[in-house]
């Protein structure tokens, strides 16, 4: 089962980044690719959770909280029809957060795929690592911009420093 993982420290605590990662129904906040979320079962938070997330190319992907270990551990896997068979099927991506002080989180975002036959075999080994390594520092890009100042306050800054 192939598997990839980028890391990140985010200067924020790790009960913060908790809260953003785990309002799924917020979660555009730190998934640029999507423009909406949709619940698909009754319950929002927590394990068993089922959603739909909506891209603005109008694609529809549904996913099921596989696992969470408030404030350490949450992992979402795809729902899956059971006859989609793909060369290389994502399983899940896993968010692990290790606190790196009282204001600094080091967050670990891991991918893992299953392959199927010698063609997902060789798809897995020699392209999907770098394929998912991408997508998966955008999500820590967009995660981390959620705990950076505002634009507004860096220009406020920079103006106040030059009329100094």
């Amino acid at each position: 089962m192939p598997s990839t993982s980028v890391s990140r420290v985010i200067n924020a605590s790790r009960d913060e980044v908790w809260a953003v990662l785990s309002d799924i129904a917020n979660a555009r906040r730190w998934n640029s690719a999507w423009s909406g979320i949709e619940f698909a079962s009754n319950q929002t938070h927590g394990p068993e959770t089922r959603f739909r997330a909506h891209t603005s190319e109008g694609d529809t992907f549904e996913f099921v909280v596989s696992a969470w270990i408030a404030p350490e551990y949450i992992e979402f896997s795809p729902v899956r029809d059971a006859t989609e068979r793909y060369g290389i099927t994502l399983e899940s991506h896993a968010f692990r957060l290790e606190p790196q002080g009282e204001a600094t989180t080091l967050v670990q975002l891991v991918a893992r795929a299953s392959t199927h036959g010698v063609r997902g075999f060789f798809v897995g080994l020699l392209f999907w690592r770098g394929y998912q390594k991408h997508g998966l520092n955008s999500a820590l890009d967009t995660l981390n911009s959620v705990f950076e100042p505002e634009q507004a306050d860096k220009q406020e800054e920079e103006a106040t420093q030059a009329s100094d």
